[in-house]
């Protein structure tokens, strides 16, 4: 009877969804109805115009799609100058991999805020096209994902939790959640550059390329800025390689030296000539404004108020700080008084978010329409500033670099303050990426850079300005854990079952075969192999071989469907059967020290943990001499900075703990970061790690099944949805709210004290009645987060639905059975 109640309560569920959303239900598109748009329905060009604005394609875009590589399934890798509407492609031959070919998709980014971003503004597309749009950063998604039979899925994933998802789907035949994948989508290829990050992604494609010579057509679509080796790129990949070099509005790059400004022109052999611009007046500042903004920057800004934006690229996190200071104080005063209203509801928007208080300068600077954004500010922080400088509100934001290569924020003008990032000179492409900020397709016609130069960087700076675009060169060969983590994927999937199968697949990398152009005769991916299974074997990685196949331990099969490195998940299993033996419960404090990730390295003022440590109370002071953390310790680290007797990662980890558990317990994250004198955008960075790092835990002892860690899995499962959510000492009543990917703790509390409760409140919201009760909400967030809630209950009443009918099926098959035994009596 209670299978039969759960069948009912699911339909009733399911109807009242479709009712209150759309009026009736929906039929599943198709190609015919009505005109095409690329091969998919009419519809998704009407949606291209309603949520993003786009109203027609720009040529390149209309080749691009029409290519013959992209009709034939091949690989594609395109490249463009950044601007340049790559984003459109992609989504594009997304939604017709979802819901023409109704295989799922995997879309990798490589940073949390894009990430978020993608999935705010394609949830509405999901509702409206059916499809779902699952999130995979830090803890969030199910790993392996849940089984959809009836709407392909887009997974939009990180980097790392992409990786996880290519091994969930190599281990089960080329699907996701009982589908099929058809394509892979990787954002910012040129990436593959990079130290330890670039060698994963590198891994994770050749594990796909190796897969898909002997079974399902996958797709990898590459999107990247212009790189030196395009072609070897594509090769890399089995890739068509598409370039243009095309803008949508025109560039004038500058650079300023003294109070003069030069346009910067390149002749036909790539040497730079410069011409005088313009001067800059100073006549216009007082005394003391020239003694605060020699370089004249608060000047350049004002050239383009007050219709236009600037974007002001600086060297550190501090210079931010001090540079958005500069700009609001020679800013002129006129400047408060416009949208007031506006600027007034974003403080009180940022203050929600911080439970109370806003940074002093940033209650000061956006009255003048300024502000900084660095990784010192939360998530929740930097998001909403973002969309006050998109909305108009602000005008001049003070960032660092990786605003370039994140989130989209085109403005009028750029200003680079120092050709460095941090003590590094800056790279041709970062530089590219800066000034590709500048000009607003739709509402310039043009935008321009300034470079702010001094005598002693001038030589520099000509070579930086006239030399090409930077090579990709592979990282994978020094980054031996990477390698490692590939040879356990492939194996723990099937990919590969002997040490010459390996050899095969190390050949598909860009590694080797970069290293096989140097050298012909190369036995690099021999050597690398065989070198890493010595390593592996060292370590106990392997069973005894069945007729020289290579055989994985529990532990190794465990690391990979946990996504850890396996030395890791080797000390992790040890740590959690000490932890077994004498594991305190009384709070969270244990646990949460366990979640810690053990690469954590935020250090601490020594004064400060002194005080810390010599001031622990209760359940602190237990764990603490659980594990062997007494007096001596904090003599040793009073009088030499460190500890002897007990391993840095214990303390380091118990310090971090410590953290989690004042936050936990309600402590805001504005009073955590005065206690522990951290930025609070570096705690709330930490948080994410941690999640991350406890989902995987979680995954861990799951895959483990070991009766010794049984009670694990549970304990995590009750702490993992909080560290999901960044506040651990918020009400459990709004972590439903904040599963939606626009709303943190100042909204979450906002919705819930103006009677939006649940998902199902918002799901039936008017957008502008939503606008109206939270402060600093424009309308298109208000209907990606409508859409969301809308897309998330008609996902889980669906999995609800697809249970249903499983158990329908069982109590059919029971009964069929109970009837043969009846006869057959």
């Amino acid at each position: 009877m209670k299978n039969i109640s759960l069948i009912s309560d699911v339909s009733t569920l399911k109807r009242q969804l479709e009712t209150t959303f759309d009026g009736n239900s929906q039929k599943r598109l198709h190609v015919d109805d009505e005109s095409e748009f690329f091969g998919l329905p009419n519809k998704v060009k009407h949606l291209f115009k309603k949520h993003k604005k786009i109203t027609q394609l720009y040529d390149w875009q209309i080749e691009c799609l029409n290519l013959e590589a992209i009709k034939t399934r091949k690989n594609l890798v395109y490249a463009l100058p950044t601007s340049g509407g790559k984003t459109l492609v992609a989504e594009i031959l997304m939604l017709k991999e979802l819901i023409v070919h109704e295989r799922n998709v995997i879309f990798i980014l490589p940073y949390v805020a894009l990430v978020q971003e993608k999935v705010q503004s394609l949830c509405p597309f999901g509702l409206n096209l059916e499809f779902n749009v699952e999130e995979y950063v830090g803890g969030k998604g199910k790993h392996p994902p849940l089984h959809r039979k009836r709407k392909s899925s887009l997974y939009v994933c990180t980097l790392e939790r992409g990786a996880g998802l290519v091994d969930c789907m190599l281990a089960d035949n080329g699907q996701l959640g009982g589908r099929s994948v058809g394509m892979i989508v990787v954002d910012e290829l040129h990436l593959l550059g990079e130290q330890k990050r670039g060698a994963l992604l590198e891994a994770t494609l050749t594990k796909v390329l190796n897969y898909n010579q002997s079974k399902y057509n996958i797709q990898i679509i590459g999107m990247s800025a212009t790189i030196g080796n395009m072609q070897e790129i594509g090769d890399f990949l089995n890739a068509y390689v598409y370039t243009r070099d095309f803008r949508p509005v025109k560039l004038t790059e500058t650079i300023k030296f003294n109070e003069d400004i030069y346009v910067i022109n390149k002749d036909i052999d790539g040497s730079v000539k410069t011409k005088l611009d313009r001067k800059l007046h100073f006549d216009v500042y007082s005394d003391d404004m020239k003694r605060l903004d020699p370089n004249g920057i608060g000047l350049l800004v004002r050239e383009v108020l007050p219709n236009g934006s600037c974007l002001i690229f600086c060297p550190t996190k501090s210079s931010c700080l001090s540079i958005a200071k500069i700009v609001y104080k020679t800013t002129g005063r006129e400047e408060t008084q416009v949208k007031l209203k506006e600027k007034e509801e974003l403080y009180k928007a940022l203050k929600e978010e911080g439970d109370g208080k806003v940074c002093p300068l940033l209650t000061r600077s956006i009255l003048f329409g300024v502000a900084y954004h660095n990784s010192g500010l939360t998530n929740a922080e930097r998001k909403l500033l973002e969309e006050a400088f998109l909305g108009g509100i602000l005008k001049c934001i003070c960032c660092t670099s990786t605003l370039a290569a994140g989130i989209n924020l085109p403005a009028q003008r750029v200003i680079i303050t120092s050709p460095y990032v941090g003590r590094d000179f800056m790279k041709r492409s970062t530089y590219r990426q800066m000034v590709g900020r500048a000009g607003r397709a739709g509402l310039t016609e043009s935008g321009d850079s300034v470079l702010l130069c001094q005598e002693n960087d001038k030589e520099k700076i000509k070579v930086l300005l006239e030399s090409g675009i930077e090579h990709i060169d592979s990282c994978l060969g020094t980054e031996e854990n990477v390698v490692l983590s590939m040879i356990l994927s492939s194996l723990s999937s099937g990919c590969t079952s002997s040490q010459q199968q390996l050899i095969d697949l190390m050949k598909r990398t860009l590694f080797v075969q970069q290293a096989e152009k140097r050298n012909v005769e190369c036995t690099v991916a021999s050597d690398l192999i065989e070198s890493c299974l010595d390593k592996l074997r060292s370590i106990n990685a392997f069973d005894k071989p069945v007729e020289d196949k290579l055989k994985l331990t529990t532990i190794a099969k465990a690391a990979v469907a946990a996504n850890l490195d396996i030395l890791e998940a080797q000390k992790l299993y040890t740590e959690l059967l000490e932890a077994s033996s004498a594991l305190i419960l009384t709070n969270k404090l244990h646990l949460l020290y366990l979640a810690v990730p053990y690469t954590e390295c935020i250090t601490l003022d020594r004064q400060n943990v002194l005080d810390i440590m010599t001031n622990l109370q209760g359940d602190q002071q237990a764990l603490a001499n659980r594990l062997g953390l007494n007096e001596l310790c904090i003599s040793q680290f009073y009088s030499y900075g460190k500890i002897k007797n007990v391993s840095e990662s214990i303390w380091k980890k118990f310090l971090m703990s410590l953290i989690l558990n004042d936050l936990w317990n309600k402590k805001s994250i504005w009073t955590v970061s005065e206690t522990y004198n951290l930025p609070r955008g570096t705690i709330h960075s930490f948080l994410s790690r941690t999640a991350s790092h406890a989902s995987s835990i979680l995954r861990f002892t799951e895959a483990l099944n070991d009766k010794k860690l049984d009670h694990f899995p549970m304990l995590f499962q009750n702490i993992v949805p909080k560290l999901n959510i960044g506040i651990l000492g918020s009400s459990s009543d709004l972590e439903s709210l904040m599963s939606l990917p626009s709303v943190r703790f100042g909204r979450a509390t906002q919705l819930f004290k103006a009677g939006y409760k649940t998902l199902n409140d918002v799901a039936k919201a008017n957008k502008k009645e939503l606008c109206k009760v939270i402060d600093h909400l424009p309308l298109k967030v208000a209907r990606e987060m409508i859409a969301s809630a809308k897309l998330m209950l008609l996902s889980e009443a669906e999995s609800l639905e697809e249970l249903a009918e499983s158990l329908r099926a069982d109590l059919n098959q029971s009964m069929s059975k109970s009837k043969e035994n009846l006869l057959w009596f």
